[in-house]
């Protein structure tokens, strides 16, 4: 933008940079010199302005874009002061908005007599002007504007800027529209990445006025970028604003919010520059949207999931009970149908639970298991639902999810559902109803897809009669039932699991050349009633692994030994042999028949359950043991591989006529 002369000076010199800029020369200043910038700039055809004097000055108070003034240096003035003293010397020197103090120091010390003032506008340049020419002053030294007038009134106008000033501000606006367009291409870049983003993202200047609104936020707020850049973020929405930020100097994340009909998650975060705070990030997510991330998180693609060991090829046995078991266990793995799994204790229904699981569709996601009976009711409640921050006493900071929000997409496993509190089974029951949980301390509800596999060894029905369980749980729980036979129910299979679980106990003892088991201890496992199961079995294998350890026995001293370490299976037979006496092997055929009382009881009962005889079997062994150990239970306990409590709970579950 150059007035007069100045417009000369740049038409002199513009040619020379014909190859790295297109500068195009308006001969306008002020007001209609602003108007021309504003509609070029609109049109994309701008980059930078070189502009002089006052009209720099009013340019760069009017124009968004970058205004470089052509700078006067002190050599400029004294070149252009010399110039003038050779015509006159009565000599003026006039500047815009201030003088130069170089100048000043220069006309003092050589004494001589220039006076020098200063102009803002253009009027104030036509009166200063009128008034040297009226005080004798016949050659005035100053910008393009000043020069003008001064030839105008008749004296003589020596220009101000030299070649050097121009030629510089020129290579300061190319430099500056290089930058221009580096900022441009990073703006862009940036705008790219954050219109991909679902994350609404909105930013402010020092004064809260938007510079920056993604198509995310657009969604979100409902207003479109062209209408929110440049308005105040808190006059847009209140409820978002980020003067507080700005004040503080502080971040604020993850704070909740309600945004119309949704719950978004909201981030504020102040810009710091060198001289503090300049501006500030706003962030929203959806809140359904970080769910659904945390669920892909948890369920990242594995074949199986952390806390599956089994698969339904692992329930060992060829008997025609186990062959239905797993035929119809396949059968309900493919559905989402809450699942009952009874049977006796030890008998591996988490195991059937896992192979369930690991056969469905939700093998992907995670299998989750808890045992009801091993937690107080208080502990429990906070492990199932989990609990929000502060909920009680001792609550982690930032709360807890619980295991029904853990095993999302999955499958929850509720061992010895039967044992769970009453209070607790209406909290079950309603999320089993409405597959929402509520966290201890929460406000609003958590959706959860969970498939749910109960397991028990208790008779749900009958504790449903007595009112020890609800009946709307039961038959919440009860839609798919599946009963886990006992081993003594299928005795063809014990031959296999013997040596399975024989041989897993010497690997684990890391015998190098596992053998199988002997002779004589098939012979007392195949007649033994296993109380305990699968879970015993396992023990009295391991513990004859220990026992064995390689080593080659003849059958007598083996059978002694055994006597001593796995005393169960030898119930009945002379204890003597435990006292330190040799015992010859006593034959399946000689070990004694049932007590005739015990049988004429039995004959004279009515008919039980098969959970009753399974029962009075436990209790029986039970009693036998206890026998032998003289009453000490914590030497029964050991040798039966179980803990007093379940010690005292098969007693006291044991049927009237066995108690009496």
């Amino acid at each position: 933008m150059g007035i007069s002369r100045l417009s000369r000076a740049f038409a002199d010199l513009i040619p020379a940079y014909a190859g790295r800029a297109e500068f195009r020369i308006v001969g306008k200043g002020y007001e209609a010199a602003a108007s021309a910038i504003v509609r070029e700039a609109r049109e994309g055809r701008l980059d930078a302005v070189v502009a002089g004097g006052s009209n720099g000055a009013y340019l760069r108070q009017h124009v968004d874009v970058p205004v470089v003034l052509v700078k006067v240096t002190g050599f400029d003035v004294m070149s252009a002061l010399a110039t003038a003293r050779r015509i006159s010397p009565q000599v003026a020197l006039v500047t815009h908005a201030s003088t130069y103090a170089e100048v000043d120091e220069f006309v003092r010390a050589f004494s001589l007599s220039i006076p020098a003032y200063t102009y803002l506008t253009e009027d104030d340049a036509t009166a200063r002007v009128k008034a040297l020419r009226q005080e004798g002053i016949k050659v005035v030294v100053g910008p393009g504007l000043v020069t003008d007038l001064a030839d105008k009134h008749g004296l003589v106008g020596v220009f101000l800027y030299s070649g050097v000033s121009v030629r510089g501000a020129l290579e300061d606006a190319i430099e500056a529209a290089r930058l221009r367009r580096i900022e441009a291409a990073r703006r862009d870049y940036v705008n790219t990445i954050l219109a991909h983003l679902n994350e609404g993202v909105a930013a402010v200047d020092a004064e809260g006025r938007i510079q920056s609104f993604n198509p995310a936020m657009e969604r979100f707020l409902g207003t479109p970028a062209g209408n929110a850049v440049g308005r105040r973020l808190q006059l847009l929405a209140p409820g978002l604003s980020l003067d507080g930020v700005m004040h503080s100097g502080e971040k604020e994340l993850e704070a909740i919010h309600k945004l119309g009909d949704k719950m978004v998650v909201v981030n504020r975060i102040p810009i710091a520059g060198e001289g503090g705070v300049t501006g500030a990030v706003l962030t929203i997510q959806d809140a359904n949207a970080i769910q659904r991330v945390d669920r892909n998180l948890r369920s990242r693609n594995r074949a199986r999931p952390v806390g599956v060991r089994y698969s339904l090829d692992d329930l060992a046995g060829a008997s025609a009970a186990m062959q239905h078991l797993r035929e119809l266990a396949r059968r309900y793995a493919v559905v989402d149908s809450t699942v009952l799994i009874g049977g006796e204790s030890g008998t591996g229904k988490e195991v059937l639970a896992q192979g369930m699981h690991d056969a469905s569709p939700r093998r992907a996601f995670p299998f989750v298991a808890v045992n009801c009976a091993a937690f107080p009711e208080a502990l429990l409640e906070s492990e199932l639902f989990g609990y929000e921050e502060g909920a009680f006493t001792g609550a982690r900071r930032g709360g807890k999810a619980g295991l029904f929000e853990s095993a999302h997409n999955g499958t929850l496993f509720l061992d010895e559902v039967g044992d769970m509190p009453p209070s607790l089974q209406t909290r079950l029951l309603r999320v089993l109803q409405e597959k929402q949980v509520l966290p201890i301390g929460g406000l609003e509800p958590v959706p959860v897809n969970v498939r749910v596999i109960a397991a028990t060894h208790r008779d749900l029905a009958a504790m449903v009669r007595e009112g020890g369980f609800r009946q709307d749980l039961y038959y919440r729980l009860n839609i798919l039932r599946i009963e886990m036979p006992p081993l003594r129910a299928r005795a063809g299979d014990l031959p296999e699991l013997a040596e399975l679980l024989y041989r897993r106990a010497q690997e684990r003892l890391g015998l190098a050349h596992p053998g199988a088991l002997p002779a004589p201890v098939r012979a007392r496992l195949a007649h033994y009633g296993w109380p305990g199961n699968i879970r015993e079995l396992e023990n009295v294998t391991e513990r004859i692994a220990v026992l064995v350890g390689g080593r080659r026995l003849a059958a007598g001293e083996l059978l002694h030994e055994l006597q001593g370490a796995v005393p169960e299976l030898f119930a009945g037979v002379d204890v003597a042999a435990r006292s330190g006496a040799a015992a010859p092997a006593v034959p399946v055929e000689a070990l004694p028949p049932a007590a005739p009382a015990r049988v004429e009881r039995q004959r004279q009962a009515p008919p039980q359950s098969l959970a009753g005889v399974a029962r009075a079997s436990q209790a029986e062994h039970i009693r036998q043991v206890l026998a032998q150990c003289g009453g000490n239970r914590t030497q029964a306990c050991h040798l039966l591989g179980i803990s007093p409590t379940t010690l005292w709970r098969r007693l006291r579950d044991a049927p009237a006529d066995e108690a009496a």
